[in-house]
This record gives structure tokens, sequence and C-alpha cells, in this order.
């Protein structure tokens, strides 16, 4: 618990205002809306997901036979603790 808290990449910070603009969104949602270009592969896009649900920025919920991802980090505790680069 007394772990410091790492920052957010810059892809993570990408992805995380994705959902924060988005809501809860599939691997796909967050992909077609990353200002990346070229498009990020799809799978590319999932393990960063995944990265952050490791890092309990995001939680998965699973709808179907795909997870949708939702937001535990706050655009403002993003700001406010430093997350971000």
């Amino acid at each position: 618990m007394n772990e410091p808290q790492k920052q957010l990449t810059p892809l993570e910070l990408q992805i995380m205002k994705v959902l924060w603009d988005c809501g809860p969104s599939k691997v796909q949602t967050v992909r077609e809306n990353l200002p990346a270009s070229p498009k990020l592969a799809y799978t590319t896009v999932q393990t960063m997901l995944n990265v952050l649900h490791r890092k309990g920025r995001v939680k998965r919920t699973l709808r179907g036979r795909a997870y949708e991802y939702e937001p535990l980090l706050s655009r403002d505790r993003a700001r406010t603790t430093r997350f971000t680069t």
C-alpha cells in the first residue's frame, strides 16, 4: 500500500482519455477513438487495456464474448496526483 503510484505512459493516458470521454468501452471502440495515425493494432490496444487493468486504473466486465473497460481513475485524480506525464 505504501508503494508509490507510477505515472501513466503517454499511450496509457491516451487510452484513459478515450475511456473518460466515451465511458465504458470495448477494445474496438477504444482503438477507433485513439488519435494515433496509423491506427494501432487491436492486440496492442487490448494489451494496454490489460496493463491498465492490472495497475488498477480500469475495471473490466465481460459482456458477451468481449470485455468492456471502464476507468477507475478519474480525470481529476489523474491531474491532481501527477499520474500524467
